[in-house]
C-alpha cells in the first residue's frame, strides 16, 4: 500500500486507501474517547478534497495530485507529511503558522497559502515548485527561500519593510515577484537577473534604488508610493517596457528626462501625480519629447501628430540649452557687451 491516496498498477482497486488513517485496536484509547483538535487537519478531511487522478512520479501507480483546503479554519497540517504525491496544492484562508509538514511533498508544483498568518516561510527547498503564493499574511522576512524552479512567487499584502534573502543563485528562474502592499521603503536587495515583472504598488518608496542588476526587467509597477525623483533608473535596465507611476508625488514633468536612456519603454504611467495636475494640457507632449519611445502615456495612445509636436519641442529644448551654453562661456565682458547691444537694439 502506498503512503498516501494512490492506486498500484494493476491492481484493480476503485477506491482511495489512506494508510495513516488506520486505527490501532491495541491502543487502550479509542478514537470517541480521544480530544479533537478542530484545527487538526485528518485524513477524514483530505479524502473529499482531492482530485485529479494522475500517474506516480515513477510511472508505476496512479494519485491524487491535487488537494484543495481552502477555509477549512486548519492550524495543524502535520497529516499532509504523507501526501507525497500532492502537486497542486491550496491552503488558503486558514490559520497556519508553520508549513513545515510540506517538506516532504517532494512534487509539489505549485503552492497557495494565502490570508494565514504566517510569519515566515518554512518549506524547505523544493525542486520542482514552479508557482508559490503567499499573499495576505504577516510575513516580514523572505529569508531562507531556495526552489531552482520557481517561477512566480507572490508576497502582497505582508509586513516586510525591506528586501533581504533573495538569493539570485537560489531563486534561477523567478521571472515574476509581487510586493504589492507591504512597508517596503527601499528596493535595495533586488538582485534577480532572471526577473522580468515587478510588482512594487502601495509601498512606501520614495525614490529607485538597486535595480540595476535586473537586465530583463520589463514590467516595472510602482503605483500609490510617495515618488518623488526618478533618479535611479540606469541604462542597464535596458529592456524595461512599462512603466507605472501613477499615483506618485512627482512634481514635474521635467523629471521624466531621468529616463531618456530608457529605448525600450513603450507604456509610461503617470496620472495622480501632482505634475498632471498642475501640467495637466501638456505634460503627455512633454513627456514624449524626453522619451520617444513611448506608443501610450497613460490611457493617451500616441499619435504621429503627437509625435510630431513632441519632436519639435525637444528640438526647441536643445536649441534653448545650446544657446544657454554659448552664453556661459563668453568671457564676462563680451556677455556684458552683447546684452548692452540687444538692449539698443530693442530701444530704436
Amino acid at each position: 500500500m502506498m503512503s498516501d491516496t494512490s492506486f498500484e498498477e494493476g491492481s484493480g482497486v476503485s477506491t482511495p486507501s489512506f494508510a495513516s488513517s488506520t486505527v490501532d485496536t491495541s491502543s487502550s484509547t479509542t478514537l470517541s474517547e480521544e480530544k479533537v483538535d478542530p484545527g487538526r487537519l485528518t485524513m477524514e478531511m483530505v479524502g473529499p478534497a482531492l482530485s485529479e487522478l494522475s500517474r506516480t512520479g515513477n510511472g508505476l501507480a496512479h494519485a491524487y495530485i491535487r488537494l484543495e483546503l481552502y477555509r477549512k479554519d486548519l492550524t495543524d497540517i502535520s497529516v499532509l507529511s504523507d501526501m507525497v504525491h500532492v502537486r497542486f496544492l491550496d491552503l488558503s484562508g486558514n490559520r497556519l503558522t508553520d508549513l513545515s509538514p510540506l517538506n516532504s511533498m517532494n512534487h509539489l508544483l505549485w503552492l497557495k497559502a494565502d490570508r494565514n498568518p504566517l510569519t515566515k516561510i518554512t518549506i524547505d527547498e523544493r525542486l520542482f515548485l514552479q508557482v508559490a503564493s503567499f499573499a495576505y499574511n504577516q510575513i516580514d522576512t523572505l529569508e531562507g527561500l531556495s526552489h531552482p524552479q520557481l517561477r512566480i512567487l507572490n508576497v502582497t499584502g505582508n509586513r516586510l519593510q525591506r528586501i533581504s534573502g533573495l538569493d539570485p543563485s537560489k531563486l534561477r528562474a523567478l521571472t515574476t515577484l509581487e510586493l504589492r502592499g507591504n512597508g517596503l521603503e527601499s528596493t535595495e536587495g533586488l538582485c534577480l537577473p532572471s526577473l522580468r515583472e515587478l510588482y512594487l504598488a502601495a509601498n512606501k518608496l520614495e525614490k529607485i534604488e538597486g535595480l540595476r542588476k535586473m537586465p530583463n526587467l520589463k514590467l516595472l509597477h510602482l503605483r500609490d508610493n510617495v515618488i518623488s525623483s526618478l533618479t535611479g533608473f540606469t541604462s542597464g535596465m535596458k529592456t524595461l517596457q512599462y512603466l507605472n507611476l501613477r499615483g506618485n508625488q512627482i512634481m514635474t514633468v521635467k523629471e521624466v528626462d531621468k529616463l531618456h536612456h530608457l529605448h525600450n519603454l513603450r507604456t509610461l504611467s503617470l496620472a495622480g501625480n501632482p505634475l498632471a495636475e498642475e501640467e495637466a494640457e501638456h505634460y503627455v507632449l512633454d513627456a514624449l519629447s524626453y522619451v520617444p519611445s513611448l506608443i501610450r502615456v497613460d490611457k493617451h495612445p500616441v499619435s504621429e501628430e503627437d509625435r510630431s509636436e513632441a519632436e519639435a519641442l525637444a528640438e526647441l529644448r536643445r536649441r534653448e540649452l545650446s544657446s544657454s551654453d554659448s552664453l556661459a562661456h563668453l568671457p564676462h565682458e563680451q556677455m556684458f557687451s552683447s546684452a548692452s547691444s540687444e538692449f539698443s537694439s530693442d530701444m530704436i
